[in-house]
């Protein structure tokens, strides 16, 4: 769909809590100043659960009524954090442990949102890889090379309890949380 300036983009995530989100924020200021990497920055420390899409703005509160009745019978779910990883030489992300309960929740709240919007929400054929991302498409390919070596020993080793989804909006210049609702 292409961008016009009625059309908004959207995802649903589960967003960390604040002092995950501190924590996650200072590794992106790290980023940001070794390597000028700053798109990480415009969003808060979350999994993804729905990829950005594009919707009618006028039609954004039945993107929230859609989430208001969203039922799950998963509740909240314990997600463990370990170590660093990347997808190719594009993004760097804090490796969350596999969670069968994740990916489940992560498969409802998908088919749920394509039911209720299937004409701009597609599924996405990749295989679930939860993570929390530090840096992505502004990271330099030899940018990539130095900051691996360094983060690929470091540790890190956390856990947050998710209990809410959220639907977040592009704004601009960043992402913000305009909805949430209880799992």
């Amino acid at each position: 769909m292409s961008q016009t300036s009625t059309h908004r983009m959207y995802f649903l995530a589960l967003v960390c809590d604040p002092s995950l989100e501190e924590k996650v924020l200072q590794l992106k200021y790290q980023m940001r100043d070794r390597y000028g990497c700053v798109t990480a920055l415009r969003s808060p420390a979350h999994i993804t659960l729905v990829a950005p899409f594009w919707l009618d703005e006028p039609k954004e509160g039945e993107l929230y009524k859609a989430l208001d009745v969203f039922d799950s019978d998963i509740g909240s779910l314990q997600i463990e954090l370990n170590g660093f990883s990347h997808f190719n030489r594009k993004v760097l992300f804090i490796q969350v442990i596999e969670n069968p309960g994740l990916e489940e929740l992560k498969n409802q709240v998908t088919d749920h949102f394509i039911n209720q919007f299937g004409d701009v929400i597609k599924r996405d054929l990749r295989p679930f890889h939860p993570h929390i991302t530090i840096a992505n498409r502004d990271l330099k390919p030899g940018d990539f090379l130095k900051a691996w070596e360094q983060y690929s020993r470091k540790t890190f080793k956390e856990h947050f309890e998710a209990n809410t989804i959220s639907l977040l909006k592009l704004s601009p210049g960043k992402w913000d949380v305009v909805r949430s609702r209880e799992l």
